[in-house]
C-alpha cells in the first residue's frame, strides 16, 4: 500500500510541477504582451504630441494667412480710393464718368 501511495504522491506532484509550469509561461508571456503594449502606448503618446504641435502649427498659420489677407484687402481699397481721388483731382474736381469732358 505504501509503494501505491508513493507512487500515487509523485503522480500528483508532477502533474502540480506541469501546472506550475505552464502558469509560468502564460505569466512570461503576459508579461511580454504588457511589455509590447506599454511600448506600443509610448509610441502613440509621441505621436500624439506631434498631432498637437502640428494642429497648433496650422493654426498659426492659418492666423497668419488672414492677416495678410486683411492687410492686402485694406491697402488694395486704399489703392483704389488714392485712384479715385488723384483722378478726381486730374480732371479738375470733376467727376468723369464717360471718359468725356
Amino acid at each position: 500500500m505504501s509503494i501505491t501511495l508513493e507512487q500515487d504522491l509523485m503522480e500528483i506532484i508532477i502533474d502540480i510541477n506541469k501546472k506550475l509550469e505552464s502558469l509560468q509561461k502564460d505569466v512570461t508571456d503576459i508579461k511580454i504582451e504588457l511589455t509590447e503594449v506599454k511600448g506600443k502606448q509610448e509610441v502613440l503618446k509621441v505621436e500624439m504630441n506631434a498631432l498637437k504641435e502640428d494642429i497648433k502649427s496650422i493654426k498659426i498659420s492659418q492666423k497668419a494667412q488672414i492677416w495678410t489677407l486683411v492687410w492686402v484687402l485694406i491697402w488694395t481699397l486704399i489703392g483704389i480710393l488714392i485712384t479715385v481721388i488723384v483722378s478726381f483731382l486730374a480732371a479738375g474736381g470733376k467727376f468723369i464718368i464717360s471718359g468725356s469732358l
